[in-house]
């Protein structure tokens, strides 16, 4: 328990044993904490959620066991401190399946996604954070301001006049987006879904809200980690017909502004941790938004101006081959 605190290896021996072992666990970005803890003939998660406060995680979580939906079950909670220790659902994600069961799954994601919509009404999370909290166009375009300085700025050195044309469009795009409001995950996509006994669990919704209908939905199935290829829009269009009342223009418009999100997300962790990684999920991101200029000519202006900066700037890193390769060229590197 070296790499843990005093406090809280105390803390946790007290609800376990003298003869627990832990084994450190990758953690998130947000610079949460993991151990699997192997105690008598079984093992548990336990969570040190450090300086970010612990109590969305847990009030989201019962919001979620409340109304049927399958999350890690808690053994024990501090929430002063931020600690939790909760069923351990092992190291298989949906980002980590075979292409058959993946695919398999990824039907069962979407129908995850329309029972949330379902069921998390606006009165049934009346009493939750994540019926407080909300997106809108002015939030969108913050997440995008992002990646206009961290990609484009800092580490493509795109001249500034050049930015202020795209930034033009990015406020259209976030201007553009869906105005109605469903309970949103945030975060749903191959990573934050765990796969136990061929089903799907859900983690990561600290973050949850309420916003477009499409978000969820585009966070799955434009993943920036798993690319199901062009059957995509297919699953698109099944979680439309369950709307009814939505068509493939909202499904592009929020795609668009996740991803150029995500791509602004990517470009921060590598500046903040020099992790190149981050880094190998950005081509693929870009490619994406192709699709949705074909799909949405409105977006024709906004993805061709991306292209083209692609195409005549580079600085710390270099995307010109992003159409055909995954690994950006990194200066010095």
């Amino acid at each position: 328990m070296k790499t843990m605190s005093p406090e809280l290896a105390a803390w946790l021996r007290n609800r376990t044993d003298d003869s627990v072992t832990v084994k450190k666990l990758h953690g998130d970005v947000s610079g949460r904490l993991f151990w699997r803890v192997f105690s008598g003939d079984g093992t548990l998660i336990l969570m040190d959620s450090g300086k970010i406060p612990v109590w969305p995680w847990i009030d989201i979580h019962e919001l979620l066991t409340a109304n049927g939906f399958r999350v890690p079950s808690i053994m024990e909670i501090d929430t002063r401190r931020g600690w939790v220790l909760h069923e351990d659902l092992g190291n298989c994600r949906l980002l980590d399946v075979d292409d058959t069961l993946y695919m398999k799954l990824l039907d069962e994601a979407v129908d995850i996604i329309i029972a949330l919509q379902r069921r998390l009404d606006s009165r049934t999370c009346a009493d939750s954070i994540a019926g407080r909290r909300s997106f809108t166009p002015a939030f969108f375009m913050a997440e995008l301001e992002n990646t206009l300085e961290t990609l484009f700025f800092r580490l493509l050195k795109v001249p500034m006049d050049d930015l202020l044309e795209l930034q033009k469009d990015m406020r259209r795009l976030c201007g553009s987006i869906d105005g109605s409001s469903v309970f949103v995950h945030r975060d749903f996509h191959s990573s934050n879904l765990m796969v136990v006994k061929d089903r799907l669990v859900m983690v990561d919704w600290q973050d949850a809200r309420f916003g477009p209908p499409a978000y969820d939905a585009v966070s799955l199935l434009r993943d920036s980690y798993r690319d199901p290829g062009q059957t995509w829009e297919d699953k698109a269009k099944r979680f439309l017909i369950s709307k009814g009342n939505m068509n493939m223009f909202q499904i592009a418009r929020t795609a668009c502004q996740r991803s150029l999100k995500a791509i602004g997300t990517f470009g921060f962790h590598y500046r903040k941790t020099g992790d190149t990684s981050y880094l190998g999920f950005i081509p693929r991101t870009f490619r994406y938004l192709a699709d949705y200029a074909r799909i949405c000519p409105q977006l024709d202006d906004l993805v061709r101006r991306t292209y083209r900066l692609l195409d005549s700037h580079h600085g710390e890193i270099d995307l010109r081959d992003f159409r055909s390769a995954n690994i950006p060229g990194v200066r010095g590197k």
